[in-house]
Order: structure tokens, then C-alpha cells, then sequence
């Protein structure tokens, strides 16, 4: 790592932590040699107190406190698997040196309180699996990686990450995935940061009214932007929320500047900090998950279009939606929800109307196998959308919930708002959805800024009031008539390739990402155009 790394690193991320160690007192001895209770024993260091003289006591040695080596940081949890019964671990440690690490965990047994259970030098965490580790992308510091499988499913989920030499993180407590016909909650918002209104964000979510099982992150998590320290600073300022809460996240425009081979835009040849950095199923920034009776398929949805998996990932998530569509006809699921960090449709101000080649041919997929909602983010704005196809409403296609209204920044609507847009907010919030069985009910907590009669992107972005409901919906499940005629034979890869035009969809995407991101001369994007001029057409 360079000078400059080192000192950015310094200057973003300053970690100390410490464990104390447990002196061992020796008890050893009988009955007949234990001195009695009301016995002074004269001797140089305890001498026979009297009332005219007393004795002053001993000095109280502090005790020896060894600094951790390798503490862990940035602790977070992912679905992997089976909801009920697995999860995907993942954190930091400074330097590449550190030790073996591990994950201790086990269930909190009937009766045992939570500060019981969060004493693991009392109560020992019962299993324990070894951790894989690999050097965080940028940094000369290691992230490690576990999947724990066997969870009790009626049980909180207990754990604590790291080592004996290295260090310990705190025990995180994860309560257990709600049964398929109990009510749950999830939480969706995008474009976060490292600010001070991120952190008002995060700090609402974790108060009690806004308790939830499931966290969905839309992409443009930490605004690293390439400085890779920034990750550090993101994790370790949300490591309360996400270390024991389920999170799932898919990248955007923001984590395609986080690459170790950004200077060398070949397709094939990225390597991203957000896939070093999460621990998820699939291909990491593409995957499908159920959580009881709701079927999620989360991408990029171009955000990473210099890894040319671009058609990978339409041909994924036609095979996968296929195949919901199916189960869904049959019973099995209620649901079928994408979310994604680039918003089909939008009125924030300067961005309309996106992406044509691809919306187009996204938008057919989901029509085909009538996905009802779609969570993403991407414009700092709040808008849900009637059901909608091809920026038109109808009855059969999906409602779009964009909420980028994270904290990075705070934006503006166009003045005119389209035909397809049910409601639209400006400030900061989240989407939380209440689902039970056949219903989801989705509310809209924000806060306006500041001054909002001003429309600069720079001057009103400071909030003061509190968090209110400015949204609420409810999405049921179609009609099994209507979901039986969703129910089609996905098209491969090369039936895809064949369809579309591809050359186009590459270009209008990478002039999305361009024009979106305004790329500086030497910049990721700026440099794939140069090297890709055939692709703007």
C-alpha cells in the first residue's frame, strides 16, 4: 500500500480496542490449615491493626489490559441459503497479518437473559466455524468471510466473530426469521453515505417503532468513490444495525468506482470492493433469495456494466423469474419482488427519462412474468408509481418504489410529474413493508429539508423535524387466474443475444452511467470510453 493509501486510511478510520485479561487467583489449601475468620495474622505486609493505630490498606493494582491485535470491525449479516437456519458473516481486520478468525455462535437458550447472553466468557457460544480470508480489495487489511448453516430456527441467533490472539467482537444478537405465516417487517432505501444525515438515518432505524427482520440496500452505500478507507468508515458506523440485522445489498453507479483494475477497463477483468466486501449468495452482485412467502431477485441492473455480464445477468433473472412465476401459480410463494440500485422510470430533476434499449428490454421480463414490485433507488428522491409498463400504467405491470433518500444528498422533481407517478417526496427517509399473508403494506417514513422552497441540490440539505408517514399502499396477490397466465418458458442466454441488440443497450447504458456519474478525465468511466468509443454509437 502506497503513502497515500496509508495516510487516507489514517485519516478515515481510527481503531483501537482492547480486552482485558482475567488474572487467575490460585485457591489451594484444607480445612485445617485455613487460618479462622477473626485471626489477624501478623507479617510484613499484613500487620495486626490496633484501635490506636490503624493500618492503612493495600494499593489496589489496576488490572493488566493487552491491547487486541486484530480486533474485528465492520461486522454484518446476510441471508444465505435457507432463511430459517443460515447466515453469511463477513468483517475486517487491519493489516496482513492477522490470525485465523473465527465465528462462535449458538442459540439464546429458554430463560437466559440478554445480558446473559452477551457475556460469552460466562456463557460460552456452543459451535464454532473457521472463517475464509482474503485482502480487502485496495487496503493492506484482510477480510474474512463465514457461512453458518444449522440455526436453531425458533431461537435467537447468537455470535461473536474474530480470535483468541486477534481479538473479539462484541456478541450480536439476531432474532429469528419469522415463520411463513407470521407478519414480518423489511426496510429498503439506497444512495446512504457517511454524513451527518446517513447517520440521522441509520439512527432512526434503530428505534424501536422502526424494529424490522430484513434490510435491503439499494446500492451507493458509502460514496468510497475508490478511497477505500471511506468502506471502512461506512461499516464501522452502521456495524450496529447491520451486524444484527439481515441485510441484503446490490451495487450501484458509486460501487462501480471501487475497482483495484479501474485504470485497466477491460470487460472480464474488474475486481469490485463490493464484492470483497458482502458475503452473499450467487454471483454477490446478482442473486435470488426467498423470505417466507416472497420471492427477491437483487442486481445491478447495469451499475456494473464493465464486467460485461450485463446479458449474464438479464438471462439470471429471466431464468429465475421464470421459475417464480411458476411456484407462484402453484401456491408456493405470494410474491415476486426485484430490487435493484438504477431506477426504470424517474421525474427527479435532470434525469428523465433514463435508459431506453434497457428498460425496454427489462421491462418486457418483468411484464412477461408479472413482477409486483420493484425497490431501488439511485435518484435522491422518494416516488412510487401505479402499476406500470413502459412508463404507462396498467393493471398487470409492477409498482415501482424509488427511494434513494438515504443521505448522500437531497434532490428535486422536475416541474411537470408524469402520468405513471402516484406519489413524490423531497427530503430524507425509508420505505418500510409490513407483509402477511396475502398483503404488503408499504409506508413511507420521511423528513423534509430545510428550506425547500429552494431548489438547489446544495442548499436546503439539513433537516430538523422528525420522521412522519408521508406514503402507505398495499399490494395483494393476482388472482391465480392472472398468475397462471404469467407462467412462460424462460429464453436462454443466446435466445436473449439474438433479440436484443446488445451493441446498443452497451452504449445507451454506458451513457446512462456517464451522464449520471459526469466522469472526470482519468476517471473509470472516461477511461472505458476512450478505450470503447465503438460502444457510444
Amino acid at each position: 500500500m502506497d503513502s497515500n493509501t496509508s495516510a487516507k486510511r489514517r485519516h478515515f478510520l481510527k481503531l483501537g480496542a482492547s480486552v482485558p485479561m482475567l488474572g487467575l487467583m490460585n485457591a489451594c489449601g484444607s480445612d485445617d490449615t485455613t487460618p479462622l475468620a477473626n485471626t489477624a495474622i501478623p507479617n510484613p505486609t499484613n500487620p495486626t491493626e490496633s484501635p490506636d493505630k490503624p493500618v492503612a490498606p493495600n494499593p489496589v493494582e489496576p488490572p493488566v489490559v493487552i491491547p487486541a491485535s486484530h480486533p474485528p470491525r465492520g461486522v454484518h449479516a446476510s441471508l444465505f441459503n435457507d432463511a430459517a437456519t443460515s447466515r453469511g458473516l463477513c468483517w475486517f481486520t487491519d493489516g496482513l497479518d492477522s490470525p485465523a478468525s473465527e465465528i462462535q455462535w449458538g442459540p439464546i437458550p429458554e430463560g437466559m437473559s440478554i445480558d446473559a447472553a452477551k457475556n460469552a466468557v460466562q456463557n460460552p457460544l456452543p459451535n464454532v466455524a473457521m472463517a475464509s480470508t482474503s485482502q480487502t480489495t485496495g487496503l493492506d487489511n484482510q477480510t474474512h468471510k463465514v457461512v453458518v448453516a444449522g440455526i436453531d430456527p425458533e431461537r435467537p441467533f447468537r455470535y461473536r466473530v474474530g480470535s483468541e490472539n486477534g481479538g473479539w467482537s462484541d456478541v450480536f444478537i439476531i432474532e429469528p426469521t419469522p415463520k411463513a405465516n407470521d407478519t414480518w417487517t423489511m426496510v429498503h432505501f439506497g444512495d446512504h453515505g457517511i454524513g451527518e444525515l446517513p447517520q440521522r438515518l441509520t439512527a432512526e432505524l434503530m428505534k424501536p417503532q422502526h424494529k424490522h427482520d430484513l434490510l435491503l440496500l439499494a446500492g451507493d452505500l458509502s460514496y468510497a468513490n475508490g478511497e477505500q478507507a471511506i468502506w471502512d468508515v461506512w461499516f464501522n458506523q452502521n456495524q450496529a444495525l447491520l451486524a444484527t440485522t439481515t441485510t441484503m445489498a446490490v451495487p450501484g453507479n458509486h460501487e462501480n468506482k471501487d475497482s483495484v483494475a479501474a485504470n485497466v477497463p477491460l470487460l472480464p477483468f474488474k475486481d469490485y470492493a463490493f464484492n470483497n466486501r458482502f458475503n452473499q449468495p450467487g454471483d454477490v452482485s446478482f442473486f435470488s433469495f426467498d423470505y417466507n412467502r416472497v420471492h427477491f431477485f437483487g442486481f445491478t441492473a447495469g451499475a456494473f456494466l464493465e464486467d460485461g455480464k450485463i446479458l449474464k445477468e438479464m438471462a439470471t433473472l429471466e431464468a429465475d423469474l421464470a421459475m417464480a412465476a411458476l411456484r407462484r401459480a402453484l401456491g408456493q410463494i405470494d410474491f415476486i419482488v426485484i430490487f435493484q440500485h438504477y431506477t426504470i422510470w424517474t421525474d427527479q430533476e435532470g434525469r428523465a427519462p433514463g435508459n431506453p434499449t434497457l428498460i425496454a428490454v427489462e421491462d418486457q421480463i418483468l411484464l412477461r412474468y408479472g413482477v409486483d414490485l420493484v425497490l431501488c433507488g439511485h435518484d435522491h428522491v422518494y416516488q412510487r408509481s401505479k402499476p406500470m409498463v413502459l412508463g404507462l400504467p396498467n393493471p398487470l405491470g409492477y409498482v415501482q418504489v424509488m427511494t434513494g433518500t438515504g443521505g448522500q444528498s437531497i434532490r428535486e422533481f422536475e416541474p411537470e410529474i408524469s402520468a405513471w407517478s402516484e406519489k413524490h417526496f423531497v427530503g430524507l427517509g425509508f420505505s418500510k413493508y409490513t407483509i402477511s399473508p396475502g398483503k404488503i403494506v408499504s409506508q413511507y417514513f420521511g423528513t423534509p429539508p430545510l428550506a425547500s422552497d429552494n431548489r438547489s441540490r446544495v442548499q436546503h440539505e439539513s433537516v430538523e423535524a422528525d420522521f412522519e408517514l408521508v406514503d402507505e399502499f398495499e399490494v395483494r396477490p393476482r388472482p391465480l387466474r392472472i398468475a397462471k397466465s404469467f407462467v412462460k418458458p424462460p429464453r436462454t442466454e443466446q435466445e436473449l443475444a439474438k433479440a436484443y441488440d446488445w451493441q446498443r443497450i452497451y452504449a445507451h447504458t454506458l451513457a446512462r452511467n456517464c451522464a449520471h456519474d459526469q466522469p472526470l478525465p482519468g476517471s473509470p468511466l472516461h477511461q472505458y470510453r476512450k478505450a470503447y468509443p465503438n460502444l457510444i454509437g
